[in-house]
């Protein structure tokens, strides 16, 4: 009786291989599982991150004045949305600033992009700047916040000569009107004269009184609607 030869199991010469060809996809897999998470988790880990002094941040923001109408903005839509209700704002680049540092000046040149495509100087006040480096403190990546500004009241009187030499038509004018107007700005911060050769800054004011010969008109802004994009630790 011829005895039957033991059948090989198919399996075993190449099993071994098998067994470390899924030990490379599987270690692949987390490998790859990992960074995607990594890369979810990136964004999301900026909330722990939090703006203290010395730190700096990037910053989309748009400055408001006291009817809630924007004066400067990051924000194209938000420009937009102004220019459609018939107002005047203009569009800013972000904006870098030191967390709790005061303003070096007492003007802070700021760019804004006009209608005809040329640029020109927003002037941002000493306490506007000192308010928002320290209203950005505590602040983390991706968060929003609204920061009440100090000074909102800068009133400036202004004669009828005075308001037709600077462009501003004194018979039509009427309480809550709007107008951009160019001006240099003294050291003193709360006097605004009308340049004639020197480089000027643009401020946005709001007629708050009228004479039968002077305008009353309030250059000061309300808040700052800040959102922080980045931060880079002292």
């Amino acid at each position: 009786m011829v005895a039957k030869p033991q059948k090989r199991t198919p399996e075993t010469k190449s099993s071994g291989k098998r067994t470390r060809t899924q030990l490379i996809m599987l270690v692949f897999g987390v490998l790859f599982a990992i960074a995607m998470v990594g890369s979810y988790l990136a964004p999301a880990m900026g909330i722990f991150k939090s703006v203290k002094p010395g730190d700096s941040a990037i910053i989309d923001y748009t400055i408001r004045d006291a009817a809630g109408v924007a004066v400067l903005t990051t924000s194209q839509i938000v420009l937009v949305d102004t220019y459609n209700s018939g107002d005047v704002s203009f569009l800013t680049s972000q904006m870098s600033l030191v967390g709790g540092a005061n303003a070096s000046s007492r003007v802070t040149a700021v760019p804004i992009y006009l209608p005809d495509g040329t640029t020109a100087d927003f002037a941002l006040l000493e306490s506007d700047v000192t308010d928002l480096t320290n209203g950005i403190l505590g602040m983390h990546e991706q968060e929003s916040k609204t920061i009440p500004l100090t000074l909102s009241d800068l009133p400036q009187q202004m004669s009828a000569t005075s308001a037709d030499q600077m462009g501003i038509n004194f018979t039509e004018s009427q309480v809550g009107d709007r107008f951009t107007i160019a001006m240099t700005i003294t050291d003193d911060p709360t006097i605004f004269t009308d340049p004639e050769n020197e480089i000027s800054y643009i401020r946005v004011g709001t007629i708050t009184g009228k004479t039968n010969d002077t305008l009353l008109v309030n250059f000061g802004y309300s808040t700052a609607e800040v959102k922080v994009l980045s931060i880079a630790q002292a």
